[in-house]
């Protein structure tokens, strides 16, 4: 008798979902392709595919977004469970202190189910600025593994042509007296500059020159491809003809210097589910694991992770002009 008015005493302070079932539960977070940060309320949570803990009660609101696709917003699917509506309905009968679970439920959410799974389909494309999570209530905000930075908007719309060559030819100079120096931090930026305000070969010449000097011989390898592929014009400055055929050759000396990166899984990545590949903590295509990809000189950590298996890892240095191959097999 006295652990039935304990039981009744519970139901009528806490309500009868509350009790049994509380007022959040967990949803699984994935995304196709996996790999996104996640923040909420300002806080990282991890990236996807990852586990979340949410109210019962209430809109929660999920926005991903990746780089190279389109923003993705939607909300967790939540519904009303009957059968605990039903219960709490049965016991307020008697006596009137068996309606606060009606109450209490309510105002939790505890009635409500929650999916365990939210699965977002995100669409090639430009993403989006990461948004700011909400200080308050469920919002999750997924943002890309990398800041990149964006390709530098032309030259202001009301400038003359005459402004615009003057402009450019100023950062150029000054960026090729920094490049002589051997400044090349300086000197790059002075020289994207010039380009960006006006388009020669002579800015793109230096621009790859300083960026295989600074180590970033795949960024350099493609601002040789963009020079030595620009049309030219005929009747077009001479010392632009001169800047692509040293272009040729200085791309033809540099390629061989560019090292590969394979990285290799076991099993086999078609056979894993939830994949996500990280290199030095950046999400990386899963398209593009076995193949031999150029990448530049130094150090990459290569993590590993599948549902239903251990995290694996590994740490190679890679060297101008050489091979590397990381093989990691996932353990349960």
């Amino acid at each position: 008798m006295r652990h039935g008015a304990v039981i009744v005493l519970s139901l009528s302070l806490f309500g009868c979902a509350a009790v049994f079932r509380g007022t959040k539960d967990k949803v699984n977070v994935e995304s196709t392709p996996p790999g996104a940060e996640a923040t909420r309320a300002g806080r990282t949570l991890g990236v996807t595919p990852m586990q979340i803990e949410v109210e019962r009660s209430g809109l929660t609101q999920v926005t991903l977004t990746k780089s190279g696709f389109e923003d993705h917003n939607g909300v967790v699917k939540k519904q009303m469970n009957p059968a605990w509506l039903t219960l709490d309905i049965l016991t307020c009968v008697f006596p009137v202190a068996l309606c606060i679970p009606i109450i209490v439920d309510a105002l939790t959410g505890a009635w409500y189910d929650v999916d365990h799974r939210y699965v977002a389909t995100m669409k090639p494309g430009t993403a989006g600025a990461t948004v700011a999570a909400a200080a308050t209530g469920d919002a999750i905000v997924i943002g890309p593994t990398t800041t990149s930075t964006p390709a530098p908007a032309g030259p202001p719309t009301d400038m003359s042509e005459s402004e615009r060559k003057a402009t450019a030819r100023a950062a150029f100079l000054e960026g090729v007296k920094l490049h002589e120096a051997g400044n090349c931090a300086e000197a790059l930026p002075r020289l994207e500059a010039a380009q960006k305000f006006f388009s020669a070969p002579t800015h793109l010449l230096h621009i790859a020159q300083c960026q295989a000097a600074s180590g970033k011989l795949v960024e350099s390898a493609e601002t040789y491809e963009t020079l030595v592929r620009a049309p030219l014009a005929k009747d077009g400055p001479e010392v632009f003809r001169q800047a692509q055929d040293e272009g040729k050759r200085e791309l033809a000396q540099l390629k061989p210097r560019i090292p590969t990166l394979r990285v290799q899984i076991t099993p086999a990545p078609s056979a894993l589910s939830s994949l996500v590949v990280k290199l030095n903590g950046n999400a990386m295509p899963n398209e593009v694991l076995g193949i031999a990809r150029p990448v530049n000189p130094g150090k990459y950590k290569v993590t590993v992770w599948a549902a239903g298996y251990k995290e694996a890892s590994d740490t190679v240095d890679v060297g101008e002009g050489t091979p590397k191959a990381v093989e990691l097999k996932l353990s349960k």
